[in-house]
């Protein structure tokens, strides 16, 4: 485990927006627990060693709890205890393991569809857990058609995948909907349809004891 925190999301539009920056990372790991909203990422972006997430909530002003995971190079810091067990790549002496730092357990998956309504996943857990979100789960619909003769109607709606972490054993997965307009005019219209993937993968973490 590389850090730990919290932020607050404060009201961005119609959804709670907040950001998450980390340096001296290599391949970082964000790992979420908010039980009050839905949380989604909209975007993580590197510079050099240091990591940006923005996160989307769908209540405004919600506090999402976080910890990030990072590879091998953070177990060659300073020692947390003084007995321990560590393996090293004798080909370049970086640490593989170090039984003094706190990895990342994984208790299960999640690789499902975000639907137009929540869904409750049972994990093995009624607390002490967050979750790794893998994708932005991004998802437009596209919808409309021919009003009166030579003239259409069209709705444009943006999402992603977002997640919720509960107290009863379950966490729920559902889409957060970023932003809504319409359009009309005259002539051709817009295509319609639906653009991205509502998928969301991600895996559901102990973390108890951390």
């Amino acid at each position: 485990m590389k850090t730990q925190g919290s932020v607050v999301c404060p009201l961005n539009g119609t959804t709670g927006r907040g950001t998450i920056i980390v340096g001296g990372c290599n391949e970082p790991i964000l790992a979420i627990r908010c039980n009050g909203s839905f949380v989604g990422i909209l975007s993580k972006t590197q510079s050099g060693n240091t990591f940006t997430w923005t996160l989307v909530t769908s209540v405004p002003d919600a506090t999402v709890e976080y910890w990030v995971f990072d590879t091998t190079d953070v177990a060659q810091m300073a020692f947390n205890t003084t007995k321990g067990m560590r393996f090293r790549n004798s080909a370049n002496g970086r640490v593989l393991f170090d039984s003094r730092y706190k990895y990342m357990r994984i208790l299960q998956m999640i690789n499902m569809d975000a639907g137009t309504g929540s869904v409750d996943v049972a994990i093995p857990l009624t607390s002490g857990y967050a979750v790794a979100i893998s994708n932005s789960g991004f998802y437009t619909t596209v919808v409309g058609g021919s009003t009166t003769p030579g003239f259409w109607f069209i709705q444009r709606a943006g999402f992603v995948a977002g997640i919720r972490t509960n107290t009863n054993g379950t966490v729920s997965v559902g889409l957060i909907q970023l932003a809504a307009s319409t359009q009309e005019g005259q002539g051709t219209p817009p295509a319609t349809g639906l653009m991205g993937n509502r998928n969301l993968l991600a895996q559901v973490l102990d973390m108890r004891n951390y």
